[in-house]
């Protein structure tokens, strides 16, 4: 059934909650019984010394998943030697093969600044491009104005696997080129089935993902980057829309939706961007925006829509909120607090604010100590 998205009544000004990127930790009992580890001889694999690419991801990611295509009764009992653990060692071996290939200029979130690219760090008026350390990943910023005069930054592009895999599977702690103050940040656990959905990976949206889940991921972003960004607020996400000013009558130039996604996602910045520079604002996975709530329970909705919504039904007004069903299948017990089995259009666009700045090392260590 398709998601109902729905006007909601402006919430009025709100400041950005200070509690935006505080780290929370997993219940009690929070489990994953049905992740497949991959053996030592993959890690072994010539691919692991090599500082790592975005691209090496998208096969492990899908390995990781590939229990619950077998059913999870069966994923529980087969060990990981023998026929999986040989599956294994071929994935991670494509997945090598392959990276040699993809230059990080095809990766979908975004490319490294060149010397005469744009600028490093929030420049007034100006797109911007932030580094993922560890990765070959980066991020496009492109401004947004504030009523008050200043600014903020968002992605140009909707948060891909290729990132929130590294997030996922910890792959910057494998290529030895994470941070302590990154490895302390909670992950969340596996997800027991291929997430993806079979969509698509490498320069596919994340997606499934848990409000919990979003903002665990923009704590790490933070912390690779010295950098405080965050999950937007939907008044903040409302005049990134205002400005985008996406024509009504255009929807099927700008958005993947039910009228033309064939009922899946797409990659990114496939379509026509809009005033701002921004790709898929509407359309192809809804993005998740706070609400209110609190650190311990944060209360958000998507906005935007997402593949199955319809085109009518897109606009700055247009969100869904969190509904139980999003889980109703899921067979774990507790059921997962970081993903969902029933929601595959729930995805992530980041923010970062002028007086964000650069995180002070006094700062990082306080982020380290509340952990």
């Amino acid at each position: 059934m398709a998601p109902i998205w729905r006007p909601c009544s402006p919430p009025g000004a709100r400041s950005i909650p200070p509690w935006t990127s505080t780290v929370m930790e997993p219940s009690p009992g929070e489990t994953s019984p049905f992740c497949l580890e991959t053996g030592p001889s993959d890690r072994a694999q010539p691919h692991a010394s090599r500082p790592f690419l975005c691209s090496d991801s998208s096969l492990q990611g899908m390995l990781m998943g590939f229990p619950g295509f077998l059913g999870a009764s069966f994923a529980h009992q087969v060990p990981t030697s023998g026929v999986l653990h040989q599956m294994s060692r071929f994935a991670t071996c494509l997945g090598c093969a392959l990276s040699t290939v993809i230059s990080a200029s095809s990766l979908g979130q975004g490319t490294a600044p060149s010397e005469q690219g744009p600028p490093s760090s929030p420049t007034p008026g100006q797109v911007w491009v932030q580094d993922i350390p560890g990765t070959a990943c980066s991020l496009t910023m492109r401004p947004v104005a504030l009523p008050d005069g200043g600014e903020m930054w968002v992605m140009e592009r909707e948060v891909t696997w290729n990132l929130f895999d590294v997030f996922i599977f910890r792959l910057d702690e494998k290529s030895k080129k994470s941070t302590p103050e990154s490895d302390a940040v909670t992950r969340p656990t596996k997800p027991y089935i291929a997430v993806d959905r079979g969509f698509g990976h490498n320069g596919y949206p994340a997606l499934s993902m848990s409000l919990k889940n979003a903002l665990q991921f923009a704590e790490w972003v933070s912390t690779k980057t010295g950098r405080t960004f965050r999950i937007p607020t939907v008044d903040q996400w409302k005049l990134i829309c205002a400005q985008a000013s996406i024509p009504s009558d255009q929807i099927d130039d700008y958005a993947w939706c039910s009228d033309n996604s064939g009922e899946k996602t797409h990659p990114v910045g496939k379509k026509k961007a809009d005033a701002l520079g921004l790709h898929d604002l509407y359309g192809n996975v809804g993005e998740w925006c706070l609400t209110g709530g609190t650190p311990e329970k944060p209360e958000g909705v998507l906005m935007g829509g997402g593949y199955e919504s319809p085109a009518v039904e897109l606009n700055c007004e247009s969100n869904q909120p969190y509904d139980i069903m999003w889980n109703d299948s899921d067979p774990q017990f507790p059921k997962s607090i970081w993903w969902f089995a029933d929601a595959a259009y729930v995805g992530i666009r980041l923010v970062c604010f002028e007086d964000d700045g650069q995180m002070t090392s006094k700062e990082k260590d306080e982020n380290h100590d509340e952990e």
